[in-house]
């Protein structure tokens, strides 16, 4: 089964006046609408459903562009247009804000939702239990489909938005519009707004936290505060924050010195974290049991 559905957007400015727009500037932003209803449907729909978005020619002298989204359903869905089971593509550009839906009332979309936060956290987010969230910032509080709350939430989605409106951060562009198809604006975003739309800050996830014991080889060591330590462990080498405190004593008091060929036999805690970068682990010693010089001797037994 494939349904399709149609919007359209322009963006506007002085610098549009002549109708032309540096490649530059639309190249990426138009790319980045391929992006974002791939990524909605997949937060959306999962596997049942792909999305394949076109771009229509309008009217010559024109920078109003015309978006036409092809949906391909994996299996058929008896009530698609009322969104049970797959939100249909008609459904799926209410919720981002290009359209009206068809059977589900969407009172806030995906853009309208952003700038009523400002891009920032909801104040009280409380799950109602019947496919909406009520959501509490400040003084106000509204009601917004669960789906569209994921998508706010997703990193992807909000990626792709911000190069949508990228074009908005050079002089001379100062609103982009969604167009509905009686040629009524649906969306404005402007300038002054587009800050909202940014991805905030991402905390890192924690994935797993352990406690082993080990011995390193000293590569580097730190005197300063918070600087940290360069271990080897024999196969690789890790960057450390040391937080024994009876050994930094010792250190700073010049009480245990170093030779190379030096082992420490640590006590240490490794976090991994997922980062917007990717996986990354952290390295803590949280006690050194034991400080081996380099000298040795031969076994009498």
């Amino acid at each position: 089964m494939t349904a399709a559905a149609e919007f359209q957007i322009a963006y506007d400015g002085d610098a549009l006046r002549s109708h032309a727009m540096d490649v530059r500037n639309l190249a990426p932003a138009l790319l980045a609408f391929g992006k974002l209803f791939d990524e909605s449907n997949r937060v959306i729909n999962g596997n049942g459903a792909s999305v394949k978005l076109q771009v229509k020619a309008t009217s010559p002298a024109s920078f109003d562009i015309l978006f036409l989204l092809d949906q391909s359903y994996v299996s058929q869905v008896t009530a698609f247009l009322s969104g049970e089971g797959i939100t249909s593509a008609v459904n799926l550009l209410a919720l981002l804000g290009f359209g009206l839906g068809v059977g589900k009332v969407v009172p806030i979309s995906f853009f309208s939702l952003v700038r009523r936060l400002q891009g920032k956290k909801p104040t009280k987010v409380t799950d109602q239990g019947n496919g909406f969230i009520q959501i509490e910032f400040g003084s106000e509080t509204f009601t917004v489909p669960a789906e569209l709350l994921r998508l706010y939430q997703d990193i992807a989605v909000r990626k792709a938005t911000m190069e949508i409106l990228e074009p908005l951060k050079t002089d001379g562009v100062d609103t982009f519009k969604i167009i509905g198809p009686d040629r009524a604006t649906i969306e404005v975003i402007t300038k002054s707004e587009v800050d909202y739309y940014d991805l905030p800050e991402i905390d890192d996830e924690v994935i797993l936290e352990t406690e082993h014991e080990a011995a390193y080889s000293i590569i580097s060591l730190a005197f300063k505060e918070d600087n940290k330590w360069r271990l080897y462990d024999g196969s690789s080498s890790i960057s450390v924050k040391m937080e024994d405190s009876d050994f930094l004593y010792k250190v700073d008091n010049n009480l245990v010195s170093f030779s190379k060929g030096d082992l420490l036999i640590c006590k240490v805690r490794a976090i991994q974290l997922r980062t917007e970068t990717g996986l990354k682990t952290e390295y803590t010693v949280l006690k050194v049991i034991n400080h081996k010089t380099a000298a040795r001797q031969l076994s009498l037994l």
